[in-house]
C-alpha cells in the first residue's frame, strides 16, 4: 500500500508539502497540488489516517508553540519538526507568541477544546501548572515543567566543551554572553553558560560575564551591542554567544580589523544554518536540531497514540565544529 512518502517521491515534493495540500492546512502551490493530486490517483493512495482520526475523534494536527522565526534556533528546529510531523501523519500548526502571553493561551484552549491534538513547545510563558494540570499530549523542548516529557540537547557538555576549546587556546580574557530575561535562566540550555563559567573557574580563569537582551523588534540591536562590547571590553581574547551575537560581535571585529582568530577568538553556541552568511565559517557547539525535532515528534505521537514512553527526560548529544574563529 502506498503511502505519503510515495506520494511525495512521485509528485516530486516534501512529504510535508503533501500533508499540507491534503489536509488544506497551509500554502502549496496549484502546480505543487496539481502533481499531488495526479500522484495520489495514480498510486491509489488512501489516507487511513483520515478515517482513522475520524472515528477517534482526532484532528491529526500537532500545535508548535516558539516565540519567533526570527530566531535561527527556532526557524531552523521547528522546519525539521514540520517534516517529521508530516512523515508520521500530522499537520504542523504553528503559534509564534512574539512573547505575548495572549497567543499561547489560544493555542491551550484549541488543546483543551480537542482542535489540536498535542502540543510541542519550544518556548513558553504560561504558568507551569495551567500545563501540569491539563492532562493533555504535551512536549517541550529545553523547558523543564514538572510530569511533562522534556527533549533537549546536553548543555552542559555544550558548555564545557566551548571553555574547554578555549582553555586550550592559551585564552585568559575571556567573555561570555547570557541572556537578561529570568525565563532563560530557568531553561536547561542556561546549564550552557554555568559549565562554561565553572569550567573557566577550575582552571584558574576568571570569565567575564556580560548579559545580552533578546529584543527581536530592534534591528539594529546587536548590531550596537556587538559596538559597545568591543569598545568596554578591548582587550579580550576569546568570547562565547549564541548564534546571533556571535555573528554580530564577528562582524564588528571583522570592521575594526581585529585580526580572527589571532587577536580574538569566538566560539558561537547552537550552530544553526544562520551562521553560514559569515564570510568564514564561525567555530561553534552544534546543537543536534533534526534529532531534537524527531524526538519530539516520537514522544508527542506516542502520548496522542496513549502509548508509555521510555523516559520522561531525553538528552540529546551536542558537537564541537571547529571553525576559522578559534
Amino acid at each position: 500500500m502506498a503511502g505519503i512518502r510515495d506520494v511525495a517521491k512521485k509528485a516530486n515534493v516534501a512529504a510535508s508539502t503533501v500533508s499540507r495540500a491534503l489536509n488544506n492546512s497551509g500554502y502549496v502551490s496549484q502546480a505543487a497540488r496539481e502533481k499531488i493530486k495526479k500522484a495520489v490517483e495514480e498510486l491509489d493512495y488512501i489516507p487511513d489516517t483520515w478515517l482513522r482520526n475520524l472515528y477517534q475523534q482526532k484532528s491529526a494536527v500537532v500545535g508548535v508553540i516558539i516565540n519567533s522565526l526570527e530566531y535561527p534556533y527556532f526557524a531552523t528546529v521547528t522546519r525539521f519538526i514540520e517534516n517529521k510531523l508530516a512523515e508520521n501523519g500530522y499537520s504542523m500548526m504553528l503559534c509564534a507568541t512574539q512573547n505575548s502571553k495572549v497567543r499561547e493561551r489560544i493555542f491551550f484552549d484549541m488543546l483543551k477544546r480537542g482542535q489540536i491534538d498535542g502540543i510541542i513547545a519550544e518556548y513558553l510563558l504560561l504558568d507551569d501548572r495551567e500545563y501540569q494540570h491539563i492532562k493533555k499530549p504535551v512536549v517541550t523542548l529545553d523547558r523543564h515543567l514538572r510530569d511533562i516529557p522534556l527533549v533537549c540537547s546536553d548543555h552542559h557538555t555544550g558548555g564545557r566543551l566551548a571553555a574547554e576549546h578555549l582553555i586550550q587556546k592559551g585564552c585568559k580574557k575571556i567573555l561570555y554572553i547570557e541572556d537578561n530575561s529570568s525565563y532563560l535562566s530557568s531553561t536547561p540550555s542556561y546549564q550552557s553558560c554555568l559549565a562554561f563559567k565553572e569550567t573557566l573557574i577550575q582552571a584558574g580563569i576568571k570569565p567575564i560575564p556580560c548579559k545580552v537582551n533578546w529584543k527581536e523588534e530592534e534591528k539594529d540591536y546587536f548590531h550596537s551591542f556587538a559596538t559597545k562590547i568591543l569598545s568596554l571590553y578591548s582587550d579580550i581574547d576569546a568570547i562565547f554567544a549564541a548564534d546571533i551575537p556571535a555573528m554580530a560581535l564577528f562582524n564588528e571585529a571583522t570592521r575594526r580589523n581585529i585580526a580572527i582568530p589571532e587577536q580574538l577568538k569566538i566560539v558561537a553556541y547552537d550552530g544553526s544554518p544562520w551562521l553560514n552568511q559569515t564570510l568564514r565559517q564561525l567555530t561553534c557547539i552544534e546543537q543536534p536540531f533534526e534529532k531534537l525535532a524527531e524526538k519530539s515528534v516520537e514522544v508527542i505521537s506516542a502520548l496522542i497514540e496513549n502509548k508509555e514512553i521510555a523516559d520522561n527526560v531525553s538528552v540529546i548529544p551536542v558537537k564541537f565544529i571547529q571553525g576559522e574563529s578559534s
